[in-house]
Order: C-alpha cells, then structure tokens, then sequence
C-alpha cells in the first residue's frame, strides 16, 4: 500500500460529525430523520453495511484557513490544546480522499425522506441492519 498523505484533500473528516442512529423499523420513525434533514447542514445516510448515521457538517473550530489542524502534533499552533483521541488514530485508509466508500442511501432534505418511504419502504425493501 502506497503511503497516503492528507495533501490535497480540503480536510474533509475535520468537516463533519457522524453518529450512529437507530434504523426506522416502522413509518413513524422516519418522523425523526424528517425532523433532522429538515436543519440545514444535517443530513442522514446508509452505509453499505446498512447501519444509519446522522451527519452534521460542521469545521472543527481547530481547522486553520489553509485546512490544516492547529492542534496537530507536527504543527502544534494552541500547546494548552491536545488533540482529541479519534484524530489521531483516523488514518488516510478510513479517508474519504483515499477509499471506495459508497452509501446505500442519503437523505438532505424531507423530499429525499418520502421518496425512500414510497420506493423503498412501502414495497417492502426496507432491511433493518442487525448487530
């Protein structure tokens, strides 16, 4: 494997937040993810995997102009400011400047919701992922 490096990415996983949520098992869990995708810069997505996550975009408040990270070890520009764990154990691999990701299905807005509901749900398509 090639040594891949941050370069030329826009720091795109100092951009976001994602957490897991619960897959809508019935019609009126997709109340919530109506609710969430209805705030700007919220959305929800399906990994391949089908878990369910919720997505917010928002910069790190360490993210300099030039999208590098202030509170990185090799160009530490706050020392009183350590870098929080999950930054420094993602690597490039898990990058998605660097690896073929593909979602299942992403929702940015309430439309994107129903349609899922009509063309998925509603004909029986819709797999809840199991643990």
């Amino acid at each position: 494997m090639t040594n891949q490096t941050c370069e030329g990415c826009g720091a795109k996983c100092c951009k976001y937040v994602a957490m897991e949520i619960d897959a809508p098992e019935d019609k009126n869990d997709f109340e919530n993810i109506k609710w969430y995708v209805a705030h700007k810069n919220i959305s929800v997505f399906v990994e391949e995997d089908g878990t369910w996550n919720i997505e917010f975009i928002t910069p790190c408040q360490y993210l300099t102009e030039d999208d590098k990270c202030s509170i990185h070890e090799q160009f530490n520009e706050n020392p009183e400011v350590q870098r929080p764990k999950i930054c420094r154990e993602f690597s490039t691999e898990q990058c998605p400047q660097h690896n073929d990701y593909e979602e299942q299905y992403r929702f940015k807005d309430i439309k994107d919701v129903e349609n899922y509901i009509e063309e998925i749900f509603d004909k029986g398509l819709h797999e809840v992922h199991e643990e």
